[in-house]
């Protein structure tokens, strides 16, 4: 899913080279949530990473593109595992309290498939982590069809915790390039990385400190096409001017 293609399939202009492919899923729990807000927080939040990762390693000035690397390396692919390995524990549980008798001899699963947009590889990444999660429901979700006791609740807190996976990887990456930080205005991609060229703002900033804010408003925008110029400019760092204008919404 991209900005350009929303979960429910509308139509909107491609603004990028877009891959497309039909991601299908095994659980009611993760299609049902991926079709609806989660879902749609998600395919925004990686299109900004995608328009991130695209221009800055488009650019001269490496260094940006590596700081961006690591922080979605250590603030968004890294506390997944980690919450998708607590995720195992309690599968694991209802395993151990699984003692119904009732062994399936098929399983039938409704159409459940969406749609998804790729315009870079961090957005595999992601998917890759959500069919992780995918996999772990349907067997939470079998276990609960055959009756099996949850005095613990597990049910429950395996659903909060499937939530959290997902709403946590768009909620880093939001609070990160989120309009707030510039007073407003829609999130632009050429806007934020001249931002962290000047260092205005870390993507690792310290316990209490609050990001700075610019005090401009909206820019008009620019057409896609004219990102590359910018970048590969002849200017001292290859740093953007701050009056360039803003890439093409994302969000």
């Amino acid at each position: 899913m991209s900005n350009s293609t929303q979960v429910n399939n509308n139509e909107k202009p491609t603004r990028r080279k877009t891959g497309v492919v039909k991601q299908s899923f095994k659980s009611e729990s993760v299609y049902l949530s991926m079709r609806k807000t989660p879902g749609t927080n998600l395919n925004n939040a990686m299109y900004r990473m995608g328009e991130l990762f695209k221009m800055t390693s488009r650019s001269h000035d490496k260094q940006l593109h590596n700081q961006l690397v690591e922080w979605f390396n250590t603030e968004v692919l890294i506390p997944a595992e980690l919450e998708i390995a607590s995720l195992e524990s309690q599968l694991a549980a209802l395993r151990d309290d699984s003692d119904s008798g009732i062994e399936f001899i098929s399983i039938k699963n409704p159409d459940m498939f969406l749609e998804i947009d790729i315009i870079h590889k961090s957005h595999i990444q992601i998917l890759s982590l959500l069919t992780k999660v995918d996999f772990l429901m349907e067997d939470i979700e079998l276990l609960l069809l055959s009756n099996i006791d949850d005095d613990d609740g597990i049910e429950e807190s395996s659903r909060t915790n499937m939530n959290l996976i997902i709403n946590n990887m768009s909620r880093k990456i939001f609070t990160v390039t989120k309009p707030g930080k510039r007073n407003g205005g829609a999130f632009s991609a050429v806007y934020f990385i001249q931002q962290l060229q000047q260092g205005v703002f870390s993507l690792f900033p310290e316990i209490g400190t609050t990001l700075p804010s610019d005090s401009s408003e909206n820019q008009p925008n620019i057409e896609t096409e004219n990102v590359s110029e910018i970048l590969n400019s002849d200017s001292p760092n290859n740093e953007l001017n701050a009056d360039q204008p803003e890439l093409a919404k994302a969000v």
